[in-house]
Parts: C-alpha cells; structure tokens; sequence
C-alpha cells in the first residue's frame, strides 16, 4: 500500500481531505483546453485521483487513459469514467508510457513525488509519449513556496531541492520543488513553453513536442 493509497483510503471513509484533493479543475486548465487544437483527442493523467481531469477531457470528446499508485484512486476514476477508458494503479516512475500516442499528457500535483533525476526521466518519457504537436499541462512546486509549507517544517532534505517530510500523511515521501529556472530547464525538450506561478505556490507548465 502506497503512502498516498492511506490518504485517498481516509478520504474514502471519514471523507478527510488532503493537500491536492481540497481542488478542483484548475481554471486555467480549463482555459488551456479552450486555447488549444488537438488532432486525436487522447489524453494521458498522471496521478489521476478521483479522475476530475479526466471526467473533463472526456466529456469533451477525448479518449482517457490514466495512472496513479494509489488502487483506491483508481477505483475514484473508474467509478467517474465507466468502463470505456484505460486506468492502471501502476508506479509513474516504472510505467513504460506507449510512445507517440498521446496529443495531451496532464499532470497536477504528482511528479514531483520523488527524487529530480526520477522526475527528469519521467519527463522525459512524456516528451516520447507525445505526438507531434502534442502538449502537457504539469504542475511542480515552487522551491520558495514550499518553504512555507506547514507540512514541511519538519522535514530532512536529501538532494538539492528535495525534502522528505518527518511527519503528517506524507511522511517519509521526496517531494522535489524548482525554481522557475529550474523548471524551465526540467521541461527544456518542449516547445512554446509557457510557466506560471499559481496562488497556491506552483509552476503550471505548458509546452508542444
């Protein structure tokens, strides 16, 4: 069982809400996809929760695949997709993410949940699993933003950037924060990228293969 599988097993039976599952669809998500042509519809979330992200996309028309660690997550999406779309409880980190299949790859609040040699990989494996024109809509934490989280006041740092939290539901999980030239710099495959710093401390990334 997964770190993250405890929390979403709390939200599931007290209801108990924490960090990413307060949200809702990011707005500028949604204005995202309002600016934006895709030629296949077929959309890939990593870290898919409760499937929100994923409920949006296919109710616009996009074929929905998506990943998370946590099987009660998954049960989440599969429950709000039906059984027409691909959900796996896999590590994001293992997963061999099909190459060239992909005009979106979203990911809010998750890829940072390890080391950066580990979140660098990773991103790179999204880059492949685009198709030509494809794009990605990934948040990261901000190195200075994360200092102030309440979470991480007690916390050990174990590479540059990169903390472990000593207590509360995330304990003993890498969680890796940026600066925004660290971001640009994770995500520097991609083209017309664009990087926003949002009020709850986050680079929103958009960028094309």
């Amino acid at each position: 069982m997964t770190i993250w599988d405890n929390i979403y097993k709390e939200y599931k039976n007290s209801g108990k809400k924490w960090a990413s599952l307060f949200d809702d669809v990011h707005p500028w998500f949604k204005e995202f996809l309002n600016q934006s042509n895709f030629k296949v519809k077929c959309a890939l979330d990593i870290g898919c929760g409760t499937g929100k992200y994923l409920k949006l996309l296919k109710e616009g028309g996009f074929k929905t695949d998506g990943i998370d660690s946590s099987e009660t997550a998954v049960e989440f999406t599969k429950k709000a997709l039906g059984k027409d779309s691909n959900i796996l409880c896999v590590d994001m980190f293992d997963y061999d993410i099909p190459k060239d299949k992909y005009d979106l790859v979203v990911s809010i609040a998750t890829i940072h949940h390890g080391d950066k040699k580990q979140v660098q990989r990773l991103i790179n494996k999204i880059h492949k699993a685009l198709i030509k024109k494809g794009k990605i809509f990934i948040s990261v934490p901000d190195l200075e933003s994360g200092k102030k989280w309440h979470t991480f006041k007690d916390n050990k740092e174990i590479g540059n950037g990169t903390y472990v939290p000593l207590c509360g539901p995330e304990k003993g999980l890498p969680h890796s924060f940026y600066t925004k030239e660290e971001a640009q710099k994770l995500f520097s495959k991609f083209n017309n990228l664009e990087i926003r710093l949002d009020d709850k401390g986050r680079w929103m990334v958009v960028g094309e293969k």
